[in-house]
């Protein structure tokens, strides 16, 4: 009888010493840690300040996001359950607040899908998106020039949170089919002159090139 009880935790034991041995991390089935990622570029945004409270944390978590070439990119790690009120505010490099928003959401252990939450301005400046989820997506390169006529192929890489590369098929798409085309493998084609977004997305991640075309 002994050995019976013993023989499913020493198989636990195991598949844990496995792991370890591999390099894989063995993070708490009750936690996520999701990848916070807006582009703050044309704005005056130094930092951003993420508040997370729920009525089961004992006190709310703070995280302070940094912005490097105008994006504010980071990881957070949340005890998973629902009613996540996720609070953000936007400073510039004095201090003084721009923008500010704030959403309920649900977190799943383990794995999330990417949300899309909106800071909204508070001096007149245009709204900040930001997605938080499990994967990033980064189109390379980020900007293209084009004659009309021409054809240039972007890339996408997927990542997790701890930077590891991730096996998918990203979908691609343009804002403005009458600047450029993009076909299912990442084949940009310049239409007409002007200027366009096109993006590449992965389980609600997503990364984008600017466009521009020339006569």
């Amino acid at each position: 009888m002994f050995q019976q009880l013993l023989r499913p935790r020493l198989a636990l034991l195991a598949g844990l010493l496995v792991a370890l041995a591999c390099g894989e991390s063995v993070a708490p089935s009750n936690e996520a840690t999701l990848i916070l990622f807006a582009d703050v570029s044309g704005t005056a945004v130094a930092t951003v300040v993420v508040n997370v409270t729920a009525p089961d944390l004992p006190s709310p978590l703070v995280f302070n996001i940094p912005v490097v070439s105008g994006i504010a990119s980071d990881t957070i790690t949340v005890r998973a359950g629902s009613h996540r009120v996720i609070a953000m505010r936007a400073y510039d490099a004095e201090g003084v607040e721009t923008h500010s928003g704030s959403a309920q959401i649900t977190i799943q252990p383990g794995l999330n899908p990417t949300i899309t939450l909106v800071m909204q301005p508070l001096t007149g400046d245009v709204p900040i998106t930001l997605t938080l989820g499990s994967r990033t997506v980064v189109v390379s390169p980020n900007t293209l020039t084009l004659v009309v006529g021409d054809t240039s192929r972007l890339s996408a890489s997927i990542s997790d949170w701890n930077g590891a590369a991730v096996a998918g098929t990203v979908k691609w798409a343009t804002n403005d089919p009458g600047v450029a085309t993009v076909d299912d493998n990442g084949l940009v084609t310049a239409t007409h002159a002007g200027t366009t977004t096109v993006a590449a997305t992965f389980q609600g991640a997503g990364g984008h090139a600017t466009v521009t075309v020339t006569p």
